[in-house]
């Protein structure tokens, strides 16, 4: 029998890197504040090394996708989408084609949200697109 008890809202996001730059330490912040908000996070990246690696909560998903750039990384990722399923997928817009592909690819229902950098606005950006909240 299916639970009545709807499954908590779950969001991949797609970083570049780990090092230490004011957007890479936005989508950290961001990574905080939806796991506050009782939402599951991943963050995924091609590797999964960098200085902001420390800085997340230990019950922050951490995927490291063993690739050396983002630009090799849309199959890796795909997989990823098909496994674990998240509702979102966000990605930092200079990677955002990445994030299409790897939707394509694994011919997931995810929707894609495009970071901006700023947490407060991109907080407000995944909440606008989650299919449910709360």
């Amino acid at each position: 029998m299916p639970s009545l008890t709807p499954a908590p809202l779950a969001v991949a996001l797609f970083l570049p890197d780990l090092e230490e730059r004011p957007d890479r330490r936005s989508a950290v912040d961001l990574a905080h504040r939806l796991l506050r908000a009782d939402v599951a996070v991943d963050v995924v990246a091609p590797m999964g090394g960098g200085p902001l690696r420390a800085a997340l909560n230990p019950a922050v998903g951490q995927i490291d996708l063993a690739k050396h750039h983002a630009a090799t990384s849309a199959l890796a990722l795909a997989r990823v989408m098909a496994e674990r399923q998240p509702s979102l997928l966000a990605i930092p817009r200079e990677v955002a084609w990445v994030g299409r592909l790897a939707l394509w690819l694994g011919r997931s229902d995810g929707r894609l949200v495009v970071l901006g950098g700023d947490a407060e606005t991109d907080f407000a950006a995944i909440r606008a697109a989650a299919p449910r909240w709360g």
